[in-house]
């Protein structure tokens, strides 16, 4: 090559690579993961927590989880990611062979636990805000396709969706405000939710060693042994009551010294409304009472104080409501159809025991018992018949059943006031969680269902689950909930950063530049990562590397994420 001469100039995508790394080294992913797995004897190359940070990092900027990806996409970034790690990290250090290993890895269940110990006790002295930690807990499910003959980690059970599917399930636990998962279980489809609430709230404990944590899950959390255990950790929880299975006639009984009185019933207000809001604002109202809970823990006997919020929430009470009426005119509809007018094809009803057991079928299938007065009349007609041939005179009789339907007004007046309440359970004081503010921290839940929609999202992508083996499964399920950690912290970092600066961020949402938001999604500030490149170009011998200027935009979600833009520049020489 002459003096000045220009070789062939070749091109490599930075995108959001450099970011992504920044974020996991922040998050001590490496660290976390080589303190607990030990390579196999015959492991040589890279340690299988750069392994797994890298292939993190090819899912989060590939959207992409498929092992037969990985090393190719490596091929094309050794500069890259040597530049970025430190490393000597080759292309076989990211074979199929060597990530199906460190799935296995991540499957072993005490391995798992020791790395989400050490993970989340990093995260949480770094990033926890608050001295009232809250943790939720919620599960989920994922089909598969898979043969539950052949694969014990899925097993036939009801989905959310009602139905009967092959799938496995997620039992998570989160931390607030960052939405950070701290704990995860993986267990079999078929296995019920309940028992999954309690070794998942005391692997929480293992990170969380203080006293006073707020626990919040539905109605599923709210098993008696559940809350037993809550209450003798020293630590709060808040769940709806699963009454109608537990306690059927509680609410009638609660509700019972207010029928008249609903006026003078606490009103909620969401945070936004201020200090004395307009009482049209109410999104519901409530009252609570106590009662005294005792149990016994590891032979020891545990008394606490247990509050019963008992909360109408305006917007269910119209959706439960107009569901009660639907349901009221489709019974009345199918009962009066029960005896039509003597026509020809159309079945009588000969007596009233049958009569009485249509009407029971039609009650249980609409859930309209008691809200109905019936009255019966049999009507009996008679012809006379003539002879004919053999056959005599005769007179031919004929019985039927008709049935008059009314609504019972007091009943539905009664079931139009039951519409729309809720009794939730929480051992907290009332002076840290007074009713209006309980209720709110239980409809945040939505946090958690984000981790969920994540997982079942277009980058993490949990479902279809192409590998065959259970331990790979499950490991590529941890995996996957380690980049879903990524995910929520890159939300927290920018919110936090924004509200205390006061200010929105705009330019991250694609043909409409103006367009601002003080909540910024990670995914969306990726994206905005998006044609920067590394260019290098062969001059005399000699490589010069060039990247592409960072824009404004992508200088402000760095300071947001808190990294330096050196992970971009180190590249230019």
């Amino acid at each position: 090559m002459g003096k000045n001469e220009v070789g062939e100039v070749q091109v490599e995508r930075l995108d959001g690579i450099p970011v992504i790394f920044g974020q996991l080294q922040k998050m001590h992913i490496q660290a976390a993961i080589d303190e607990v797995m030990e390579p196999h004897g015959n492991w040589e190359g890279l340690s299988p927590g750069w392994v797994i940070m890298i292939w993190l990092v090819h899912i989060l900027s590939e959207h992409n989880h498929n092992m037969d990806r990985v090393q190719e996409w490596v091929s094309k970034r050794l500069q890259i990611l040597r530049a970025l790690t430190g490393q000597a990290l080759k292309t076989l250090d990211f074979t199929d062979d060597r990530l199906a290993l460190c799935l296995r890895k991540l499957s072993q269940v005490g391995d798992w636990q020791r790395i989400e110990a050490q993970l989340g006790g990093h995260l949480v002295r770094v990033y926890r805000l608050g001295a009232e930690p809250t943790v939720r807990l919620d599960a989920t499910t994922g089909t598969v396709n898979h043969d539950p003959d052949q694969h014990p980690l899925f097993q036939v059970g009801k989905a959310k969706n009602g139905q009967y599917e092959t799938q496995y399930k997620l039992m998570l636990a989160s931390l607030d405000p960052l939405g950070l998962t701290l704990a995860v279980d993986v267990v079999s489809g078929e296995r019920a939710d309940d028992p999954l609430y309690l070794p998942c709230y005391q692997r929480v404990k293992q990170v969380l060693s203080e006293k006073g944590v707020l626990v919040v899950g539905d109605s599923k959390m709210s098993a008696f042994s559940t809350r037993t255990a809550i209450a003798a950790g020293s630590d709060f929880y808040l769940t709806p009551l699963a009454h109608l299975k537990s306690e059927p006639e509680l609410l009638e009984e609660l509700l019972a010294p207010w029928l008249e009185r609903e006026e003078e019933m606490e009103r909620i207000f969401l945070p936004e409304d201020g200090p004395n809001p307009d009482p049209k604002l109410a999104i519901g109202h409530g009252f609570e009472v106590s009662r005294t809970q005792e149990s016994e823990v590891n032979d020891q006997n545990v008394t606490w104080m247990e509050r019963l919020l008992v909360v109408r929430s305006y917007q269910y009470e119209q959706a439960i409501q107009r569901g009660l009426h639907r349901r009221l005119q489709k019974a009345e509809k199918a009962l009066k159809a029960l005896t039509p007018t003597r026509s020809r094809g159309k079945r009588q009803i000969k007596d009233e025991a049958s009569l009485q057991a249509a009407i029971q079928r039609i009650e249980e299938k609409y859930r309209a018992a008691g809200l109905f007065h019936y009255r019966y009349e049999q009507e009996v007609s008679e012809r006379q018949v003539r002879a004919y041939g053999n056959q005599p005179a005769r007179t031919e009789r004929q019985v039927r059943v008709q049935l008059t339907v009314e609504r019972d007004a007091e009943a539905i007046a009664a079931a139009e006031f039951r519409a729309g309440w809720r009794i939730y359970a929480t051992n907290a004081p009332a002076e840290r969680f007074p009713l209006g503010r309980a209720v709110l921290a239980y409809r945040d839940q939505y946090i958690e269902e984000n981790i969920f929609r994540r997982l079942q999202g277009k980058i993490l992508s949990i479902t279809p689950v192409y590998v065959q083996r259970d331990d790979h499964a499950k490991g590529l399920f941890h995996l996957l909930t380690l980049a879903a950690r990524l995910l929520a912290l890159g939300d927290h970092l920018a919110k936090g950063n924004l509200a205390q600066e006061k200010v929105e961020l705009a330019g991250i949402y694609p043909g409409n530049p103006k367009r601002s938001t003080a909540t910024p999604t990670t995914e969306r500030m990726l994206a905005a990562f998006n044609n920067v490149n590394l260019t290098v170009v062969p001059v005399a011998g000699q490589l010069h590397y060039q990247v592409t200027p960072l824009t404004a935009v992508q200088h402000r979600i760095l300071e947001l994420w808190e990294l330096s833009d050196s992970l971009y520049t180190q590249f230019s020489a």
